[in-house]
This record gives C-alpha cells, sequence and structure tokens, in this order.
C-alpha cells in the first residue's frame, strides 16, 4: 500500500506542475496581447 500513496503523489504533484505550466503560458499570452495591442496604436 505504501508504493499507491507514492504513485497517488506523483500524479498530484505532475497535475501541479501541468496546471502551473499552463498558467504561466496563459499570463505570457495575455502580456503579449498587451504589447501588441501597444505596438498596434
Amino acid at each position: 500500500m505504501k508504493g499507491l500513496y507514492y504513485l497517488a503523489a506523483a500524479y498530484t504533484a505532475v497535475w501541479i506542475a501541468i496546471f502551473g505550466y499552463v498558467m504561466s503560458i496563459g499570463r505570457r499570452a495575455r502580456k503579449l496581447e498587451r504589447e501588441l495591442e501597444e505596438l498596434r496604436k
């Protein structure tokens, strides 16, 4: 059963990393949108 605990912890860590990566991409995309809008003006 101890192996199952480690498996669950690994899955949780992977999902947290994926979520953080997606949030980071979203922030960069919004920043780029603002910069593009500024350049268009």
